[in-house]
């Protein structure tokens, strides 16, 4: 696992740095309230791509490593079926929603076009994350990132430069490059799946495809009800900034969070590596071996946390003076709460995979909207007070809360300690 963990911690270390680049040269090219209508407009994209994921890839990943741990050809081929079908079909009924609501829009407002852009943005999101589910679920978690997690923002960083230098850039350019970028990336990944990751044919001929579709949709109900409730709780804040406070508030935020992922970046990759892990082993029952590995994941990603935490306290601020001007002097402030909190959660380990990976998702659903439900109170109450100090501080308690409430079940339910002291449980 260290081996495969420091090749994407590099991968995702470039990726950060290009996405703070392209960060900072849209802050400056495009002017603090130009820039946080971008941020703004990106997250109701990403709002838009609920229904069309509604928990796919999670599904995917435990079931594409479940079906390979059984040698089930034909489960394998119909999960894969199932869920491009799901998402052309989910697309088809959210783009035909999306398009009527805009067209009964006032056409005198300046962000239309920027909406309709963003629709096809919304299924080239959706296919580059399922491509990246197919890939991790074959435990090969290196190119299952790599697609997302380096080559679109590598991607669009070079097309968003191209566009500032022909003097061409605007919010609906950009978006248009996410795009273009998100495409080539999902071409990229099922290339890889179909060129490395699928078995030979047999000599009989491909598998019939075995279709299990009330049992991967009693799945995916609970399994959209998480991620609806984790978008809210990683987006909500952006989303109510943009409502409740200034467009320049959301700009300086957005760099925040941008300085903030380096922190969890280490517990994202161990989750990613692990997550598969867990669905195999699990229905091994081999929970010593489970233990075990779920305890080294969590030292492993609090260890990166830590380092990376005291990294951003040194030097974030001269980092944010040296990359874009004073105006963003408040981010470095607005990054530290938040580091705060993602460094808490990497110490409480991939407990959020565990849960998922074991077929609990009802339960994860139910605690995540718990967490949903209390950042959105805390946001409402904070942000017209504190402003983004405010949606900071709102977002780290929803956070911790979270957590929370997920190793006590765990450890209650599962008698797996998921933290980073790794105590050894009895069975209850």
């Amino acid at each position: 696992m260290s081996r495969s963990t420091f090749a994407l911690m590099g991968t995702r270390i470039l990726s950060v740095l290009i996405g703070v680049t392209l960060s900072a040269l849209l802050a400056r090219w495009l002017a603090p309230e130009s820039y946080g209508t971008y941020l703004f407009t990106l997250t109701v994209a990403q709002f838009l791509a609920m229904p069309i994921l509604a928990g796919l890839p999670t599904l995917v990943v435990r079931e594409v490593a479940i079906a390979r741990s059984g040698k089930d050809a034909h489960g394998l081929a119909g999960i894969l079926r199932w869920s491009v079908g799901f998402i052309l079909v989910t697309s088809l009924a959210v783009t035909g929603a999306g398009g009527l609501f805009l067209l009964l829009q006032d056409p005198g407002k300046g962000d239309l076009s920027v909406l309709f852009i963003a629709i096809p943005l919304v299924l080239a999101l959706a296919l580059l994350q399922l491509g990246s589910a197919i890939v991790q679920g074959h435990e090969h978690p290196f190119a299952g990132n790599l697609g997302d997690g380096l080559l679109r923002p590598a991607l669009l960083l070079g097309l968003v430069s191209l566009a500032a230098m022909a003097g061409g850039l605007s919010t609906g350019t950009a978006l248009c490059m996410h795009v273009a970028a998100a495409a080539v990336a999902a071409g990229f990944v099922f290339g890889y799946w179909h060129l490395v990751c699928r078995d030979r044919q047999p000599s009989g001929g491909p598998p019939v495809p075995r279709y299990e579709t009330r049992t991967w949709l009693a799945s995916l109900w609970p399994l959209s009800l998480v991620t609806a409730a984790s978008l809210i709780n990683s987006r909500l804040d952006i989303l109510m900034l943009g409502l409740l406070a200034q467009a320049e508030d959301v700009a300086r935020y957005g760099i925040a969070v941008q300085l903030a992922s380096l922190v969890v970046m280490g517990q994202t990759i161990v989750n990613s590596i692990v997550a598969p892990k867990i669905a195999r082993l699990d229905r091994q029952a081999d929970h010593d071996g489970l233990r075990s590995m779920i305890t080294r994941a969590a030292r492993l990603s609090a260890t990166i946390a830590l380092v990376l935490f005291l990294v951003i306290f040194l030097l974030g601020a001269q980092v944010i003076e040296l990359l874009l001007a004073k105006d963003y002097a408040a981010s470095w402030l607005l990054a530290l709460i938040l580091c705060s909190g993602n460094l808490f959660s990497s110490a409480m380990g991939p407990v959020a995979k565990v849960i998922s990976m074991t077929g609990n998702e009802r339960i994860m659903a139910r605690l995540v909207w718990v967490s949903a439900f209390a950042n959105g109170a805390l946001n409402l109450f904070l942000i017209p007070v504190f402003g983004a100090i405010g949606a900071a501080i709102a977002t780290v308690t929803a956070q911790s809360l979270m957590q929370v409430l997920m190793v006590w079940w765990v450890s209650r339910r599962l008698r797996i300690d998921t933290t980073v002291i790794g105590r050894q449980m009895t069975a209850g």
